[in-house]
């Protein structure tokens, strides 16, 4: 072969093999890990801390949440906000009664900021009048995009008499269901040696406002032979709401200076527990696994947990760390 069709043949090959290259960057580019399933979903944990009832007029309110793997609207937006009531996509929350009657529409502002969606704001469809109290029994929100649901949340409301002689007499309202089911595990960039915390959800059931401090023990237990590893005492707020309550633990009879780290619970596979007592009274169990040095997900985190549209959406740093959403028995 000459010199120069000899140069031809490499140039070509340097050629094709950059493009391969390039087209390889550009494949591993669009999908990174997890983003092949990733499907829509509203953070559980923002639910928790968003959704609300009015105490004394039993009026629903949203507060500010976050979702993932939403499409970019086929519509684009005159604003900043790719999901827009005035025009855009469409991203709405619909409050439906357990039998399906529609009671209310909210339509969300939103906008990807670093990969997560942030909904920050809505419009009321009908207007804030639109807004009816709501009585005692079962409801659910459905989350959907251009009215297609892509997740379910549901919850109840419970009555209680209003007790207090100074206050506008008549009923009081509470919002209950997921808040009275989940804890939440979590250690930071799920690093072993990071300190190990427990966060769940509190409220007082009262027909009067109320703010009170009382004892509380959180406990994590193992429960192969009923051996307290680790502790949290002291004393929570409570009032006619909910409130998130966060633990931290100390081991038992260790250095009460030093925080329980993850790795000592993560040395050893087993079923374990977390047992919460609050005014001396038993509040709830808590059961998760460990296995091959992890904690198991559980129910409705896992992908084949039941109905997609219940999953739950668990997004932390990007995707790239968990928590873990532990059912209360």
């Amino acid at each position: 072969m000459s010199p120069r069709k000899t140069l031809f043949v490499v140039k070509t090959l340097f050629v094709v093999v950059c493009l391969m290259v390039m087209f390889g960057a550009r494949v591993a580019a669009a999908q990174k890990p997890g983003e092949a399933d990733c499907v829509p979903g509203v953070s559980f944990a923002a639910l928790l801390n968003s959704v609300r009832i009015g105490y004394t007029d039993g009026r629903l309110s949203l507060d500010r949440l976050y979702a993932v793997c939403l499409p970019t609207p086929a519509q684009p937006s005159a604003s900043n906000y790719p999901y827009d009531p005035d025009g855009g996509g469409k991203l709405s929350t619909v409050v439906k009664r357990a039998d399906g009657q529609t009671l209310g529409t909210y339509v969300w502002y939103a906008e990807s900021i670093g990969g997560l969606w942030e909904l920050s704001r809505y419009k009321v469809v009908g207007g804030a009048q639109a807004v009816k109290p709501l009585s005692q029994g079962a409801y659910v929100l459905e989350f959907a995009l251009e009215d297609k649901v892509f997740q379910r949340f549901p919850f109840s409301i419970v009555e209680v008499r209003g007790d207090d002689p100074y206050s506008t007499p008549g009923q009081r309202y509470f919002i209950e269901g997921a808040w009275n089911d989940y804890g939440n595990l979590y250690y930071q960039r799920n690093d072993p040696a990071s300190s190990l915390s427990f966060t769940t959800w509190v409220q007082e059931k009262a027909g009067h406002e109320t703010k009170r401090s009382v004892p509380y023990e959180m406990n994590l237990v193992r429960e192969s032979d009923g051996k307290v590893l680790a502790t949290d005492k002291a004393t929570l707020r409570l009032e006619p709401r909910w409130l998130k309550a966060s633990f931290s633990f100390r081991a038992e009879g260790g250095d009460p200076n030093s925080y329980y780290k993850a790795g000592e619970l993560l040395k050893a596979d087993g079923a374990y527990s977390f047992r919460f007592t609050l005014d001396g009274k038993p509040s709830g169990t808590y059961p998760f696994n460990v296995k091959g040095g992890r904690v198991q997900m559980q129910g409705r985190q896992l992908r084949d947990g039941g109905d997609p549209l219940l999953r739950i959406t668990d997004y932390i740093s990007g995707g790239r760390y968990t928590s873990w959403w532990i059912k209360r028995q």
